[in-house]
């Protein structure tokens, strides 16, 4: 690559992350906090848009070498209070928890999907 297509995307890359670390989104504000965090909320969303849903098990195996299981237990509890994530008992097994993002979570990680991509094109035009 040549130093001007590094400089590009190194701008592309700033303009990026700025539009999340300033954001006031609800959503960021809660999960930019940490790697975990945002690994959490990247694989729940990724995993339930093939699946309706996982299970709290499979929850808490995200990101086990980042944080202790009791921070992940908590941390996952908190997004389910403040309905970013949200459970229901298993149809198959009812000792078993299910996890899925709330439409709110949907609708938030859409509106920051349409700002970068707004950064994106102001950086290299096009989509």
């Amino acid at each position: 690559m040549d130093e001007e297509k590094i400089s590009d995307l190194d701008l592309r890359l700033a303009k990026l992350l700025t539009v999340v670390l300033e954001s006031e989104d609800e959503l960021f504000s809660f999960f930019a906090g940490s790697r975990y965090s945002l690994l959490l909320l990247m694989r729940v969303l990724l995993i339930c848009e093939e699946h309706s849903s996982l299970s709290k098990e499979e929850c808490l195996r995200i990101g086990r070498d980042m944080r202790s299981r009791t921070h992940r237990q908590n941390f996952i509890d908190e997004a389910i209070r403040r309905g970013f994530f949200a459970k229901e008992p298993s149809s198959a097994d009812a000792r078993q928890v299910m996890i899925y993002p709330t439409d709110r979570t949907k609708q938030l990680f859409k509106e920051w999907a349409s700002a970068y991509h707004q950064v994106r094109r102001s950086t290299f035009g096009g989509d």
